[in-house]
């Protein structure tokens, strides 16, 4: 490996949750929807995600987030739909 190729680093659950302020639960559930990157198993109980796709994976949904459609009010005194 020559010095120019760059290293993966494996982080644990709480590093992961400093880069996504999502709970382990909320996690697990993108993660079976395919949602968030998967979980890598190390050996017994030890499992870690890869940091790169992690933070990819972050970056993306605040870009999807910023450039997803308005969500949709139902007004309560009219009934008629406006887009937020």
């Amino acid at each position: 490996m020559d010095n120019h190729t760059p290293l993966e680093k494996f982080i644990m659950l709480p590093q992961v949750q400093e880069i996504v302020p999502y709970s382990a639960s909320h996690i697990w559930r993108l993660e079976r929807a395919g949602e968030f990157p998967q979980r890598v198993r190390l050996g017994g109980n030890r499992v870690a995600w890869l940091q790169s796709e992690v933070s990819a994976g972050a970056r993306a949904r605040s870009h999807h987030d910023l450039i997803a459609p308005s969500f949709i009010i139902q007004s309560k005194t009219h009934g008629a739909m406006t887009v937020g």
